[in-house]
């Protein structure tokens, strides 16, 4: 999944970190293809691990965060359809510092 994804993203945290400081988070351009891919893999990561329908739409905004010990952290806000059939918000953290995603929280936001 998505290299040039991975390399834009470093090169915007390893920025971010320098102008701002590790732990702020920095936003990513949504209309990147890489970031709508991987947003709809990190439903479909969650789909498989709790089989509750949600359909995904889109990645409404999108922020990297440099966390010291865990590596690279993108906050997915997405847009989805849950298992009502109802228009829903999730939030997606993936660590993306290994070179392939790792879904470590997806839960609902307001």
């Amino acid at each position: 999944m998505g290299n040039s994804l991975l390399f834009a993203v470093a090169i915007v945290v390893i920025y971010a970190t320098a102008v701002v400081g590790a732990g702020s988070r920095v936003p990513i351009d949504i209309n990147n293809p890489d970031v709508q891919r991987l947003g709809r893999w990190a439903v479909a990561e969650h789909e498989n691990q709790v089989q509750d329908e949600i359909k995904f739409n889109k990645v409404v905004r999108a922020e990297s965060d440099a966390d010291l010990e865990l590596g690279l952290l993108l906050h997915l806000f997405i847009d989805a359809t849950n298992g009502d059939g109802k228009d829903a918000k999730y939030e997606a953290v993936v660590d993306q510092i290994r070179g392939k995603p790792d879904l470590l929280d997806f839960k609902p936001v307001n």
